[in-house]
């Protein structure tokens, strides 16, 4: 299934669907619809993530990604929650510029810079001792800011005019993992896991692109 997901881009090309022979221009809006995998992960991550990009200049795509994560977890030692808001800013260079002005396909490698505004909570955390018997520490909670940068590879198609279809595999680096000296975060909104200084991530997008101009 997922190889499928991956190929599908790629199978479905513009000339099954009747493309218009005019390349467009304009700002294209995508949803990451992988999201909705993060439902079956433990624990449970509920949230959306959504994109904006534009071929600005020749293959080079200025690109603004956001959105909001928020996990609960309870465990027998303690009830976690975390939850907000991300943003990344950055760019993308096409590695497959086609010779038919008419094609809209793209390979592309780039960077951004990821930034996450959220908070966390640790309520009725148990410590178990023989000697003292279990202890119940208050709750605890912190609002907390991430940095983090990413390598970005990623595919896109055309399968209708203005449609697209598009993955991204990205290669992530945590700019600031001693956020909170008392609590390691276990999620940080638009990274990931709070626990690595390192990690991988992936998207899958529904794309459309606004065609303001057509030349």
């Amino acid at each position: 299934m997922l190889l499928l997901l991956l190929v599908l881009p790629l199978l479905l090309t513009p000339s099954v669907w009747g493309q218009d022979t005019l390349r467009t221009y304009g700002p294209r809006v995508g949803i990451d619809v992988s999201r909705l995998a993060y439902l079956f992960v433990d624990p449970v991550q509920i949230g959306a993530e959504f994109s904006l990009d534009a071929e600005l200049f020749p293959d080079i795509y200025p690109v603004l990604e956001g959105g909001y994560t928020t996990i609960s977890e309870t465990g027998d030692l303690y009830n976690y929650s975390a939850g907000g808001t991300y943003a990344r800013l950055g760019v993308d260079y096409n590695l497959f510029p086609a010779e038919d002005r008419s094609i809209h396909h793209t390979i592309t490698a780039g960077a951004r810079y990821g930034i996450s505004f959220f908070s966390h909570r640790a309520q009725q955390v148990k410590i178990p001792s023989n000697y003292w018997g279990e202890y119940i520490l208050d709750s605890y909670s912190n609002k907390l800011t991430g940095h983090w940068l990413e390598l970005v590879g990623a595919v896109k198609t055309e399968v209708a005019a203005n449609f697209f279809l598009g993955w991204s595999v990205r290669y992530k680096i945590l700019l600031n993992p001693e956020m909170d000296d008392l609590v390691t975060p276990r999620l940080v909104p638009g990274y990931g896991q709070g626990t690595g200084e390192r990690g991988f991530g992936f998207t899958y997008q529904i794309l459309y692109k606004i065609p303001l101009l057509e030349k």
